[in-house]
């Protein structure tokens, strides 16, 4: 007997397969989604304005 899918599986596979390309072919992303050199920069100011 075939195990069968979720619900989300069987939508995602009709789902725009491009979407989860561009993340992939974007800088390398952390858990946000965010590109890591983007997200350093971003706290870097936010400690430079908030810290001193």
């Amino acid at each position: 007997m075939s195990k069968a899918i979720s619900y989300y599986d069987w939508q995602q596979s009709f789902g725009d397969k491009s979407k989860s390309n561009k993340l992939l072919n974007h800088k390398i992303a952390n858990s946000l989604g965010i590109p890591e050199n983007s997200f350093k920069d971003f706290i870097k100011k936010w400690k430079e304005k908030n810290f001193t």
